[in-house]
């Protein structure tokens, strides 16, 4: 009767080293580690043919995550993606969001109009009633160019043509800062006001001069608001609604 088997350190029992995967002496060195003897390919990096082998963005079965390249990661572009959110295609660039567009400003439009209406209307009524008898625009244009040279300058002129021209000039102004014309509306804008403007003052030195004029000549109990009929009202109403009608511009759409 044999006596049971006990390897001396280092043994092993014969045709059984396959199960044992090299035992030997107690240790066990796994095959291809370092510093246990591996193979030569692995102590010179690599990690055997079989192996598990470092990704170098070629292998996974041909799969390469997208906005990789050669080891760097590179940042996907935002242009050509349907939809993006301003940085290409996609609802559109700053620059097409920057301006809105104009359309006619029919409040400013309609306001001009009024104000030509009562302007045009105020010329041909009575400006002054002076003892039951209707002084109109036309009836001073007449006057002045009576007095021929001894009328005064400011006076000739704006019941000559000047007051015409205002009213033209206020008119025109005020429609073109009301359509949709880009940064020129913004022009229109200012100078639709100022011509208004010029259009009151204009109107009272004129009527102050011409007064001045009668008193030297020995008139009494005139001046500019004295006997005034509604003729002058309108006028002088009709310059600042004409010239308020450029402020409201084009409409934003």
């Amino acid at each position: 009767m044999s006596a049971p088997y006990n390897p001396a350190p280092g043994g092993q029992p014969p045709g059984d080293q396959s199960q044992w995967g090299g035992y030997s002496g107690g240790n066990y060195p796994q095959q291809n580690q370092p510093g246990y003897g591996g193979s030569e390919e692995y102590q010179q990096g690599g990690y055997g043919q079989g192996g598990y082998s470092q990704p170098d963005g070629n292998q996974y079965g041909g799969y390469q995550p997208s906005g990789y390249q050669q080891g760097g990661y590179e940042q996907p572009s935002y242009s050509q993606q349907p939809g993006g959110y301003g940085y290409g295609q996609g609802y559109g660039s700053y620059s097409s969001y920057s301006q809105p567009r104009q359309t006619f400003g029919i409040v400013g439009l309609i306001v001009a109009v009024v104000g030509a209406v009562v302007l045009i209307t105020g010329f041909f009524l009575s400006w002054y009633k002076v003892a039951g008898q209707e002084i109109k625009f036309s009836d001073i244009h007449k006057d002045l160019n009576a007095a021929g040279s001894v009328a005064p300058a400011l006076p000739k002129a704006y019941f000559g043509w000047l007051a015409w021209v205002l009213l033209a000039l206020v008119i025109i102004a005020a429609v073109l800062a009301n359509l949709p014309i880009g940064s020129s509306a913004l022009v229109f804008r200012i100078v639709a006001p100022i011509i208004g403007l010029a259009g009151v003052l204009l109107t009272l030195l004129a009527l102050n001069s011409y007064f001045d004029k009668a008193k030297d000549v020995g008139a009494t109990d005139v001046g500019i608001f004295k006997h005034s009929a509604i003729g002058l009202y309108l006028t002088l109403a009709g310059f600042v609604i004409a010239g308020v009608a450029g402020v409201f511009g084009p409409r934003r759409a």
